[in-house]
């Protein structure tokens, strides 16, 4: 049972009001040993807190750490992983003309070029030039609307401002919308509403069982127009061939 200060202070209240409240037949030298006792019992107390509140942070403290640990040695086992997967590409196909890394450290998300052979591997597949056929550009962009601060224009002039959710009132972006009444004026300003984009690339390629190959690389645009222009570049090749 885990013993607190409150616990042992509600204790003690109660038992000071007893003893104050007693009868003459209570000595003073006795209530005084026992407020001596339940002052040690708090003495006692705040010591078991204390040590408790050290034991649980240590223990919190220790999980963390084995938590950093079991992540970075997840890490390093994925790293070695991608190294040793990597070494055994470039030794097999050689350093390719072009690259572009989709995501860090996995052999899966990259692009890799070698035009001596027109041979491309797209997220660990392996197409020939000639199989590309077409790539296009998918985006499913969403809107943030732009925060509403409420304006209210006093009678002295004086300018109070609060926040309030963006979106909950409605109107155009960057609208004022005004309401009067008898001693004051409130405006109501929004912010631009954002556009974030969510872009994917569709591949199509020479293959009767996966046909589409879909690269999602969210709102990147440079890298999107990378891979879309290489993309483009090839097909154009092979219309000249």
């Amino acid at each position: 049972m885990r013993i607190t200060i409150k616990s042992v202070l509600s204790v003690f209240i109660l038992v000071v009001f007893a003893i104050i409240g007693a009868g003459s037949n209570e000595s003073i030298t006795t209530r005084w040993w026992i407020i001596a006792v339940f002052v040690i019992l708090i003495i006692v107390a705040i010591i078991l807190t204390t040590r408790q509140e050290e034991k649980a942070k240590i223990e919190r403290n220790k999980r963390k750490e084995n938590r950093l640990e079991r992540q970075q040695q997840e890490e390093a086992e994925l790293l070695a992983m991608y190294r040793s997967q990597k070494q055994s590409f470039l030794l097999e196909n050689g350093i390719p003309d072009k690259s572009i890394i989709l995501k860090k450290n996995e052999i899966d998300s990259e692009i890799h070029v070698y035009e001596s052979n027109k041979t491309i591997f797209i997220m660990g597949k392996r197409y020939q030039f000639k199989d590309i056929l077409s790539c296009t550009i998918d985006d499913n962009p969403r809107t943030i609307k732009g925060k509403i601060t409420a304006i209210k224009k006093s009678d002295n002039r004086n300018v109070i401002g609060r926040s309030i959710v963006g979106g909950a009132i409605g109107g155009s972006t960057g609208a004022v919308i005004g309401g009067a009444t008898a001693r004051q004026n409130m405006e109501f300003v929004q912010e631009d509403d954002k556009f974030i984009h969510d872009y994917s690339i569709i591949i199509s390629v020479n293959s009767i069982s996966n046909p589409i190959i879909r690269i999602h690389t969210e709102e990147d645009a440079g890298l999107t127009n990378e891979i879309v222009g290489l993309m483009n570049v090839i097909i154009s090749r092979n219309q000249q061939h």
